[in-house]
């Protein structure tokens, strides 16, 4: 072993020192030249290892002990652990013999010296401090190792919770316990001040306007006890409320609601306070989340069933409609949609080429297609490019049933109120009763002559336009004097339902409606209905009530009397649908006889009815027969004494999915659904099972941020074609920049941003041919930035005594040793290196000497 291997370099002289002795052998001295060569090498031999310090190894036993303390800094030591780890080399101190060394280093992301190794009387620490941020545990040990004297027994004490968060301690360990340097370990008592850290803040990466979402939050107490916390909630730095929580010992799970109602990007920071003795460490942090635009649906009907439309709005989609003729035979022209509805459309009013379209929109593109209502009762759609994208066979259905007559009576408000605008009250153009009166034109001239009809025009008082009696006998007088009714005088409706309830009674007619269409003023109380309300649920005759315009006197009267009858309630805010909405009601009424009992049941599981237990589905009166295809799945089943039928019928079409409902939603044989508090449930989790994912339009975007603030850009085409002009545009804080989107897969792109810092930006995808570009499609996003680089430091952990140890038994030392175990000596050996020059110098000179007594008196030099 060599102190100083560089000298070793000096060897290449032996060539030049070698010469003299070398030519004298050629000259014919053989003997001599040999002899002298060998003493000559020999001598620079010895001479270049003496000054490379060459030594030899040799065990002797410890002269004195040399220990280095390591003190965990981080940020996760507590100020009354610091101090506990003070007293404790302030014990080791006392303890030791002076003729020991003592040194200390202090350790967190980096290692400081804090006392070189010296008597321990002189010992005085730096104020010197690692940083914080992270526990280096190996770093401290191989810092340790290269203090130590090579003639001591070597022990390291070693201070710390054991919870690293940078380098590797096993493996420092391992070369420590090969160099024969033992190591202590000794953890600091828990704090007498409990820690409250906040542990995760996460959001969604993306959510759809109008869209709940949760901001799942994570807190943790080290504390024995329950702990109150205020958590405090901000969105772009604008406070938005907080509330007081109990903190329980360990991790503390939080959920908490939130919506955003229009597109854009956003920060939200969340906070944590509690009070002392306490305290709070990490208290705070943020997440970014992206609003998007709602979900695109397209709604195909000539008449769209206003429940679906109420439905879908009440969860945030963005419902458009389009007559079935002229729809577009492009099937890109229906990305802009992650659904298709088709209601009630009649097998003639679609092309041949936009049902092409619809079935490549679901097979090609990954579409979504729902169709309901009449539509499924058309056998001309048997074979067409539509019945081969649904998930059922379209049947002949039987004829409509011969009924029974049906017994109808209508009850106007013809009050002064009537004669304003429904949307603005202080209009007064008549617009409430026109269309009243078409409404109720509209209803008459769905039944049948045998039908009984009768009409109530009602202000303060009822006025009998038309008893209840067959409809043929006047039906052209009684829509005579409908179209002639006038607004004026107060509002009572009490007697106008008397009346009513007398005549319904005396048809004996076992299926009966009552349709109270009002404005909902009355000068009379609630409770003056009660007895009415009463007997007419006894009496089993459905009461419906429509509500007319913005006004909300006596809501909850119209409201009660529908529900305990049996009948419906219709808040009517586009007056416009009037008269379609009576339609509506007495659609399925013209076939309705003395039907079988049915029963909905949950033939098979299904993403659309999560939620939804059995027992609360509705059932269901009048549906069309089909058959379902192989492969189909039936979540919903109709089931009667003698059949059951398919209610909701799915599948796997290819890319896309599609499912129908073989009812009409919004016709009377469906009140029971229209009705159930779960039904914009069911249509929003239908929709969200079909709807095609991902953004509309051509091309989905989805941006992932990373810990350090750069962006992972992913965009999935539509069409497989390839595309090598695509670009990421991003911009925000007054700079822009492209990046090309290379293609990673059949139809998906990627490309990588440079680390931005916090804010808000917009992604824009498009493509750039030469100096042209085209936007396809914009995000906004919000980065939160680089991860906080001390962010694992801040998280609270118990004591990690596994790796402490493991780390004292590998190299031979103990967990948690008594002072007086560390400083006690073990009699340990230890290898030392004693240096060669007394051997080799005087090696060097008697070669030198014997080289020139050969020179003198064999070769004669």
């Amino acid at each position: 072993m060599f102190e100083r291997p560089e000298y070793l370099w000096l060897l290449a002289a032996a060539p030049l020192i070698a010469a003299p002795a070398w030519l004298a052998y050629r000259a014919g001295a053989r003997l001599a030249g040999a002899l002298s060569l060998v003493m000559r090498l020999g001598a620079l031999a010895a001479l270049v290892m003496m000054l490379a310090g060459a030594q030899r190894p040799g065990t002797t036993g410890a002269r004195r002990m040399s220990v280095v303390a390591a003190l965990d800094q981080s940020a996760s030591i507590a100020p009354d652990q610091a101090a506990w780890m003070a007293r404790q080399i302030a014990n080791l101190r006392a303890a030791m013999d002076p003729r020991d060394r003592l040194g200390v280093i202090g350790f967190g992301r980096d290692a400081r010296l804090l006392a070189p190794l010296r008597d321990p009387r002189l010992l005085a620490l730096a104020r010197a401090s690692a940083d914080p941020g992270a526990t280096d545990i190996g770093g401290a040990l191989t810092m340790a190792a290269g203090l130590f004297a090579p003639n001591a027994e070597k022990r390291v004490y070693l201070l710390t919770d054991g919870n690293q968060t940078a380098g590797d301690a096993r493996s420092a360990a391992a070369s420590l316990a090969e160099a024969g340097i033992r190591i202590f370990t000794a953890a600091p008592p828990p704090s007498a001040n409990a820690r409250v850290a906040l542990v995760k803040f996460a959001a969604p990466a993306a959510v759809h306007a109008g869209e709940s979402f949760a901001l799942n939050l994570e807190l943790d107490s080290e504390a024995p006890h329950p702990v109150a916390a205020r958590i405090a909630l901000a969105a772009d730095g604008e406070r938005l409320g907080d509330q007081t929580v109990a903190l329980h010992p360990g991790i503390n799970r939080f959920k908490l609601p939130y919506q955003i109602d229009r597109p854009g990007a956003h920060l939200m920071t969340a906070s944590v306070a509690v009070d002392a003795p306490e305290v709070t460490v990490n208290p705070s942090a943020t997440a970014a989340v992206s609003v998007i635009a709602p979900p695109r649906v397209l709604m195909v009907a000539t008449t769209p069933p206003e429940s679906v439309l109420r439905a879908l709005s009440l969860r945030h989609y963005e419902v458009s409609s389009a007559p079935p003729r002229g729809l577009p035979a492009d099937p890109r022209a229906y990305l802009a949609y992650q659904a298709v509805i088709i209601a009630n459309v009649a097998a003639d009013a679609i092309s041949p080429e936009a049902e092409t379209a619809l079935n490549r929109y679901v097979a090609d593109y990954g579409g979504g297609l729902i169709v309901t209502g009449d539509t499924l009762r058309d056998s001309r759609f048997h074979g067409t490019p539509l019945e081969k994208a649904l998930p059922i066979k379209f049947e002949p259905q039987p004829p409509p049933p011969t009924r029974e007559p049906i017994a109808v009576y209508l009850l106007i408000d013809r009050s002064n109120s009537m004669s304003y605008n429904s949307r603005f009250p202080a209009v007064r153009d008549g617009e409430r009763i026109r269309y009243a009166k078409e409404a109720a034109i509209a209803l008459l001239n769905q039944l049948d002559d045998t039908d009984y009809a009768g009409v109530i025009a009602f202000d303060s008082e009822p006025y009998v336009l038309g008893h209840l009696k067959p409809l043929g006998e006047d039906r052209a007088e009684l829509i005579g004097r409908v179209e002639r009714l006038e607004p004026g005088g107060g509002t009572d409706f009490k007697e106008a339902l008397e009346i009513a309830e007398r005549e319904i009674l005396a048809t004996g007619l076992p299926v009966r409606e009552v349709i109270l269409l009002t404005d909902g003023d009355t000068n009379r109380q609630y409770h003056d209905h009660d007895q009415l309300m009463a007997d007419y649920a006894k009496e089993g005759i459905p009461v419906s009530t429509i509500r007319i315009g913005p006004d909300l006197e006596n809501l909850r009267l119209l409201q009660d009397f529908a529900h305990a009858t049996g009948g419906i309630f219709y808040r009517v805010e586009d007056i416009t649908k009037l008269p379609q909405l009576l339609v509506h009601l007495t659609h399925e009424a013209q076939n309705f006889k003395h039907h079988e009992r049915t029963t909905v049941e949950m033939a098979s599981a299904s993403a659309i009815l999560n939620g939804i237990a059995p027992r609360e589905v509705p059932t269901m009166e009048f549906f069309a027969a089909t058959e379902p295809k192989e492969g189909a799945e039936v979540p919903l089943l109709i089931r009667s004494p003698n059949r059951s039928t398919p209610l909701l019928v799915t599948w796997q079409y290819q890319l896309g999915r599609s499912a129908v409902f073989v009812a009409d939603p919004d016709s009377i044989g469906s009140l029971a659904w229209l009705r159930w508090d779960r039904y914009a449930e069911f249509w929003s989790q239908l929709v969200d099972w079909v709807a095609r994912p991902g953004d509309s339009g051509l091309f989905t975007v989805r941006v992932r941020p990373a810990a350090n603030g750069a962006l992972t850009i992913e965009a999935d085409s539509a069409d497989a074609s390839p595309e090598p002009n695509l670009y990421a545009r991003i911009a925000g804080g007054g700079h822009a920049t492209d990046i090309a989107m290379t293609e990673v897969g059949p139809a998906r792109y990627r490309g990588e941003s440079a680390p931005l810092p916090r804010g808000k930006y917009a992604v824009t995808l498009m493509l750039k041919v030469g100096d042209t570009e085209k936007a396809l499609l914009e995000r906004p996003i919000a980065v939160a930035g680089s991860e906080p680089s001390d962010t694992a430091e801040m998280r609270i952990r118990p004591v990690n005594q596994r790796l402490l140890r493991e780390i004292a038994s590998e190299s031979g030392g103990a967990f948690a040793p008594s002072i007086a175990r560390l400083v006690r000596r073990s009699g340990a050996t230890v290898t030392g290196y004693r240096s060669l020059a007394p051997i080799l110098l005087p090696l060097a000179i008697l070669l030198m000497l014997g080289d020139v007594f050969v020179r003198r008196r064999m070769i004669g030099d």
